[in-house]
């Protein structure tokens, strides 16, 4: 059969065709996620071989990472672009209230991931050598804590619960430990597993090297079914706990715009049904967070894609793509 279409166009529909399989490729990878079970994706988490939201190195940006919710730059070294998500992850949190009792039981998953964090025996000419690097038991509680200077001097008081301490070398990231990020991803709660701490530092925070942060989750959230995680955010975003030291824009950038971007994603009609003061701020985080999601990315790729290959062969060779199919089909 001959080509239809003439030399002139053949390269450019050629490129309209790479360019649909290539969005097509995507959208079955991400439906493969989809696809899987809340241990299957567990499991995957072993696969995890680079730095993730809430185990960055480097940095700390504030996201939610199932909708894509435009990051924001918290601290850590100026330039260092935000870690990219790794799909397991992301499938995970997209599962919510279905998901986070699954992960809660995985607190004590030791199951190494294919991620090292610390300074390797090789890294004299490295880009970056840490100064200090230690376990630690940073817990955002459920309620919002806010310390002050006299909490702080008679907690430094009490002796460090075990397992805080210094390291040295590499640490490989462990299951649980991704566990707790995705659990804080959730809840609204900022659960760091690895984290930079100013100036050149390197801050760990697993449940498997310090027990009592599992111990901690579990009495917060351990009973948590979705009416009891929409309660919580409902009462981040009414500011029912507001600790006092935390001005209003402080508490609104830290927990009444993660809730809404968390309310909107697993429970939109409660979203939608807001009022009075909540309803302001709703109006307020719509204007500066609006997401873009992965898969509207690639349907939006799709279509503009699929109509620029038919538009440029009508217009040209006078034969779209929809044409030959049409009459390839009588």
């Amino acid at each position: 059969m001959e080509w239809p279409f003439q030399p002139c166009c053949r390269k450019v529909l050629i490129g309209f065709l790479v360019g649909r399989l290539l969005a097509v490729s995507l959208a079955i990878a991400g439906d493969d996620y989809a696809r899987r079970s809340v241990a299957e994706l567990i499991d995957d988490l072993t696969q995890i071989d680079s730095q993730a939201p809430g185990m960055d190195t480097l940095a700390l940006y504030q996201r939610f990472i199932a909708d894509d919710t435009p990051e924001s730059f918290e601290m850590g070294i100026l330039g260092a672009p935000p870690a990219k998500v790794p799909p397991q992850m992301r499938e995970l949190v997209r599962r919510g209230p279905v998901a986070l009792p699954e992960l809660i039981r995985h607190l004590d998953d030791k199951r190494p991931t294919r991620f090292e964090v610390g300074n390797k025996p090789s890294q004299d000419n490295a880009d970056f050598l840490f100064m200090f690097m230690a376990f630690s038991d940073e817990y955002d509680p459920r309620p919002p804590h806010w310390f002050r200077e006299g909490e702080l001097t008679e907690e430094s008081k009490n002796p460090p619960p075990p397992g805080v301490r210094s390291f040295e070398g590499t640490y490989t990231v462990k299951v649980a430990d991704v566990c707790y990020v995705l659990i804080g991803q959730i809840v609204n709660r900022r659960l760091l597993a690895v984290r930079y701490q100013p100036t050149g530092g390197l801050i760990v925070n697993s449940p498997i090297e310090v027990p009592v942060l599992a111990e901690k989750v579990r009495s917060g959230w351990g009973n948590v079914d979705a009416e009891g995680l929409k309660a919580s955010l409902l009462e981040d975003i009414h500011a029912t706990n507001q600790p006092k030291g935390m001005g209003r824009a402080q508490y609104t950038n830290r927990f009444v715009d993660p809730a809404l971007a968390r309310l909107r994603f697993y429970f939109p009609e409660t979203y939608r049904s807001l009022k009075g003061d909540d309803l302001r701020k709703k109006t307020e985080f719509e204007k500066t967070r609006s997401p873009v999601g992965e898969e509207v990315v690639t349907v939006l790729s799709y279509r503009l894609l699929f109509r620029a290959e038919n538009w440029w062969a009508q217009s040209t060779c006078g034969y779209s793509p929809a044409s030959i199919r049409e009459r390839g089909s009588r």
